[in-house]
């Protein structure tokens, strides 16, 4: 772990690279920590291969590595997520994750809090309550229903 002021000031030139060939290109770079990530709205063009070649090239040039088994295309008619946020058409986070924390509420209150706890967290109240603020950061509607239960289980 490293502070995003330092792993900034170490991409910064990788950063320049990506930011103008995505413009040359007609696309959108971002990266978050070491997750890069390039959208386009419409069709690409030039192919998605070319573009993975330059990113590439880039990347090493810059003296980083691609981590192959991360690398991943998706379209539209799929669910992207970037560091685990569905990007799609809203910000949200997976229905995987939601309908986790939802059941753990919703079984909590019949069986406790601590039973739910399968996976053996050591903080486990504090790892859920840290995931329902994630959750509602990342859209708050979500969140809120979410945190609603939580307060009603905090209560009991």
């Amino acid at each position: 772990c490293t502070s995003p002021a330092i792993s900034n000031l170490i991409a910064h030139k990788l950063d320049r690279r990506m930011s103008a060939m995505a413009v040359k290109l007609g696309w959108r770079y971002t990266r978050y920590a070491d997750d890069l990530t390039w959208s386009i709205d419409a069709e690409p063009s030039p192919s998605v291969g070319y573009v993975l070649a330059r990113i590439r090239h880039i990347v090493d040039d810059e003296g980083f590595s691609v981590n192959h088994e991360k690398t991943r295309v998706q379209r539209r008619s799929q669910q992207q997520s970037v560091t685990g946020v569905v990007v799609n058409d809203r910000l949200s986070v997976s229905r995987d994750t939601i309908r986790e924390i939802r059941a753990i509420l919703h079984n909590a209150k019949r069986t406790g809090l601590a039973a739910q706890n399968r996976n053996e967290h050591p903080h486990f109240e504090s790892w859920l309550a840290g995931m329902i603020g994630w959750i509602e950061m990342v859209n708050p509607q979500q969140g809120g229903k979410l945190r609603t239960q939580w307060v009603e289980l905090q209560r009991k």
